[in-house]
């Protein structure tokens, strides 16, 4: 049985990490690697979940996949509240950094200059809301729940037999 309260801390907490990985400049470079950082969001609920557990209680598959895909839903809602206020901040600063790199090159690919050129165009200095919640609602719970079941096997292999 859960306990509520820490139930929706853990939601939550794991939920802020994944969405700060995702929305943080530099921050969210760690979710190249198989969106790490969005995976440690599922993790972190996990394990703080279970830091709540008696000693001998273990969490259930379907306990863990719940934990993974609420903290997912949380966490792409947060990264968008997160999104925009980075793009409030310092505008479409993705879109300026790939400019300012084309920019810098001694020698610029063909290919690039009709990128470049794409790039200017008004359309990709706005904020895309739609395409982030849409993209994070999607990938946010699908890795939370792979970082929430891999915590879970990772923890129960560190636990000491049951006499």
């Amino acid at each position: 049985m859960k306990d509520n309260a820490i139930y929706y801390q853990a939601v939550v907490l794991g939920g802020v990490v994944a969405a700060l990985t995702d929305a943080l400049p530099l921050l969210n470079l760690i979710n190249c690697f198989c969106c790490l950082g969005i995976a440690a969001g599922g993790a972190v609920a996990v394990f703080y979940y279970q830091r709540y557990l008696p000693p001998d209680a273990s969490m259930s598959t379907p306990l863990v996949v719940q934990l993974g895909l609420s903290a997912g839903i949380i966490g792409a809602l947060v990264a968008f509240v997160f999104h925009y206020i980075m793009y409030q901040m310092m505008g479409n600063w993705q879109v300026e950094w790939i400019l300012n790199t084309i920019e810098n090159l001694d020698e610029v690919p063909p290919m690039w200059e009709d990128i470049y050129e794409e790039l200017q165009k008004e359309e990709y200095q706005v904020f895309a809301g739609w395409a982030i919640l849409i993209r994070s609602l999607i990938l946010f719970p699908i890795f939370t729940v792979s970082g929430a079941l891999i915590t879970r096997r990772i923890l129960q292999k560190r636990r000491p037999p049951m006499a």
